[in-house]
């Protein structure tokens, strides 16, 4: 159990063998005072007083505040004091008073969630900032609060997105603001469909990431990046279910946005490959291998692979896995769709080089598909690439060095 302010003080004065008078003198706080605060007859003492007590005795601050916290529920007070927790990074604080002054009956709930949020909003620290919004969330859906509960989810997922080896889970969470989206100011809410439908189209979930891309496509009459980027997630979902279709209409569209860019060659030569017409689309890769700068080249080179596999090209295949300095990145990308390619790559190099039976560079290549997987956060891609490494094992004969387990091993160990 914790102390009161009273038995705090009282130990940590027995502790150094000081006597009322000697911690009066310290403090500057009069013997009666530091009496009445030890006996429990003055519950509430000011921040002021207890924090000239508590330097006197060398007292951890984060201890201070934490006692002093369950005494009181002013506003100002708690209000120097959240900023105070604030400022020095006390997490775990943070979230204790902010509650404390959200649950405050001596000011306006309403006044006390706009403070909140408009110190969320000014904080640059992220996991500060996301502890001020989960204490926001906790709350208004405890309370029935729904325009705040919809901007604190908001909020919370654009924090939370950046953060992309929980990609996956990110995007679970941030479908709860579903039920609150006409909450949003209308920017807001086409800004979170995009997103979200972008998320999804990363993670795979398709049918989602057309629902929510024409979500908010139904509402902006604009043109943006986020509008063009949507395009690109509806053309590659419509791809994914095989309706050509209307993944051109979606391509005519990026074409006109004034955003688009050498991307809409690439999608020109998918759409011709998705028709069959594999030379047509391997010299439009081959053009957008040219126009694109390195670190846009690996999405075009993982379609141009799988058009040398249809077409029966293996030998163009291999020369373009050798020419891996020409488009693989130098350091682990920092977008999600950027090591979500990363790790298409590495997956389909494994399978060629497997079928060519050029086993252990397939199963590497393999390997770093998983790892790129598990950095994203995809644990269904995950599960996928380790049923297909020990699928080609079996199917090919191999056995299962002390190596490949200990690399299995180390991918399974936090999955979940």
């Amino acid at each position: 159990m914790s102390l009161s302010l009273g038995e705090l003080i009282s130990s940590h004065r027995s502790r150094r063998n000081l006597s009322l008078s000697d911690l009066a003198e310290m403090s500057g706080v009069s013997k009666s005072t530091l009496s009445s605060i030890e006996s429990g007859e003055t519950k509430r003492p000011s921040y002021t007083t207890w924090k000239k007590i508590a330097d006197a005795m060398d007292i951890a601050p984060s201890t201070i505040i934490n006692a002093f916290v369950d005494t009181t529920y002013h506003p100002k007070t708690l209000e120097i004091v959240l900023a105070e927790v604030i400022r020095e990074g006390w997490e775990a604080l943070v979230a204790k008073v902010a509650i404390r002054y959200l649950e405050s009956p001596r000011i306006d709930t309403f006044r006390a969630l706009d403070h909140i949020d408009g110190t969320a909003r000014d904080t640059e620290n992220k996991r500060i900032k996301r502890i001020l919004c989960d204490s926001i969330i906790t709350f208004t859906r405890s309370r029935g609060i729904p325009s705040y509960l919809a901007s604190a989810l908001y909020e919370r997922y654009l924090i939370e997105r950046d953060d992309f080896s929980r990609f996956e889970e990110t995007y679970r969470r941030g479908k709860e603001l579903l039920l609150y989206t006409e909450h949003l100011y209308t920017e807001d809410r086409i800004d979170y469909y995009y997103k979200m439908g972008v998320h999804a189209n990363i993670l795979g979930l398709h049918d989602e990431s057309i629902e929510l891309c024409r979500l908010g496509l139904r509402e902006d009459r604009t043109d943006s990046k986020q509008k063009a980027s949507a395009y690109i997630s509806l053309f590659n979902s419509c791809i994914y279910f095989g309706d050509i279709h209307v993944a051109a209409i979606y391509l005519k569209e990026y074409e006109n946005s004034q955003y688009a860019d050498f991307r809409k060659n690439h999608f020109r030569a998918t759409l011709l490959a998705k028709k069959g017409q594999h030379e047509e689309a391997i010299e439009l890769f081959r053009v957008c291998l040219q126009e694109a700068k390195k670190e846009g080249r690996i999405s075009i080179v993982v379609d141009l692979m799988a058009s040398y596999l249809e077409a029966g090209k293996t030998d163009e295949l291999l020369r373009l896995i050798e020419s891996e300095d020409q488009f693989l990145p130098e350091a682990t990308p920092q977008h999600p769709y950027r090591m979500k390619t990363l790790a298409q790559y590495y997956r389909r190099k494994a399978l060629c080089l497997i079928s060519l039976e050029k086993f252990d560079q397939g199963f590497h290549s393999l390997s770093e598909s998983i790892k790129y997987f598990k950095q994203l956060g995809t644990t269904s891609e995950v599960i996928d690439g380790i049923r297909l490494f020990l699928r080609h094992h079996r199917t090919n004969n191999k056995n299962l060095s002390f190596k490949n387990m200990e690399i299995l091993e180390n991918i399974c160990d936090n999955i979940i």
